[in-house]
């Protein structure tokens, strides 16, 4: 009984003991943003960082203020994107910590050339989080590191809201890697940027950063670019247009010499995928819902929304069916199947995927057939009565 006890006991003690393994967080360096641009010789990649700098993030200082860069940017060329970071880690007193990156930037010639490498690094860092939020950049994604925090401490976190807020693509690691992994097309944010009108505090130029559209990715390389209002049509059909900071509007009219128009902004929406084998192949179907509101109306008949609320729900169906379809044209075009069709076709009917499988990307592109359809519902008429 007694050993019993003094084994129990030392068990016990074992796990009081510290982390042999244990670094201080003041030895480390967390790496927020990951820029990876083209090398500007052939066959490198310059790959950037941005670290926040805690000695330079107080509470009681305001975001772009200018009271210091809250950040560092460092960057490095070399023939892989491993050994840029080793070299930017040469240059470092403490180590590199890539678990607790936000987003990662692509430069739009190293996605026009491909991303390969990029994905097959994500697949062999384990401490990179798969919800990474991915985007691409007009030019140098390293330029992006120059944007003005003006509401945040870190560019970075600025980045990160465009995709926690839904206000277009919330694309990640995790989509890119799935995406890839079955032959699959998929699209993320396309930014813009540029130098504000005014400066900042210190003297220095501002400069901002958006959304103009979205970069469409198949077999890990950039196919084509839409503007935003495309943009904004495809993501509503791949069921990813939800945030309430850009929801979509739309103005419509009705009699022939525009005697009516409303503006009608969009409170939900929503769509639904389906897939039907038929003696053509498989049809699919997209079908989009959503509730709106009518912000502005005016009728030179004296009509009120009401009494023409068919007429405008039916109006606002044509609009919105005429946009995402265009957008989904504009897909095949650029051979993406952004929406993943090929997998409902795999999942549905196994048998005909099998025919498909190694000609989609040409049949998606010339022989897909897409049928889409709206039922909305209009919430309230603004001040009618």
């Amino acid at each position: 009984m007694k050993l019993f006890k003094l084994i129990l006991s030392l068990l016990l003690l074992l796990n009081l003991t510290g982390c042999g393994s244990k670094i201080e967080l003041d030895k480390l360096t967390f790496i927020f943003g990951l820029y990876i641009d083209a090398g500007a010789e052939p066959g490198t990649v310059e790959v950037s960082i941005s670290s926040p700098l805690p000695n330079r993030l107080h509470s009681s200082i305001q975001a772009g203020s200018g009271g210091g860069i809250s950040h560092s940017v460092m960057s490095k060329t070399a023939a892989s994107i491993t050994e840029a970071v080793i070299l930017i880690q040469k240059d470092l007193s403490r180590r590199l910590e890539i678990s607790h990156i936000k987003v990662v930037v692509l430069g739009k010639e190293y996605a026009r050339q491909g991303i390969d490498e990029a994905l097959d690094w994500f697949k062999r860092q384990p401490e990179i989080p798969l919800g990474t939020y991915v985007m691409m950049a007009p030019g140098k994604a390293k330029e992006i590191t120059r944007l003005s925090a003006i509401y945040e401490q870190l560019p970075d976190q600025m980045l990160m809201n465009f995709s926690e807020e839904n206000l277009m693509y919330a694309t990640t690691v995790r989509d890119c890697l799935l995406a890839e992994s079955s032959n699959m097309g998929y699209a993320m944010n396309y930014l813009s940027f540029g130098q504000k009108s005014e400066v900042a505090e210190d003297g220095k130029p501002a400069y901002w950063a958006g959304i103009q559209g979205v970069a469409l990715f198949q077999n890990a390389k950039l196919r084509s670019t839409l503007p935003i209002k495309e943009s904004r049509a495809l993501a509503w059909a791949g069921g990813n247009l939800a945030g309430h900071l850009a929801l979509p509007e739309y103005i419509v009219k009705w009699d022939e010499e525009g005697a009516g128009e409303a503006t009608a902004m969009f409170l939900s929406n929503k769509s639904s995928i389906s897939a039907e084998l038929t003696e053509e192949g498989p049809v699919f179907y997209v079908k989009l819902k959503g509730n709106a509101s009518i912000t502005n109306f005016k009728d030179s008949r004296g009509r009120n929304s009401i009494d023409l609320s068919r007429v405008i729900k039916e109006k606002l169906q044509e609009a919105v069916v005429k946009d995402v379809s265009g957008s989904l044209r504009d897909s095949q075009k650029a051979g993406v199947d952004v929406l993943q069709l090929g997998m409902r076709v795999e999942w549905n009917y196994p048998g005909e995927w099998k025919k498909l499988r190694e000609r989609w990307e040409d049949y998606y592109a010339h022989e897909a057939q897409i049928k889409v359809t709206a039922a909305f519902k209009i919430q309230d008429f603004g001040s009618s009565k």
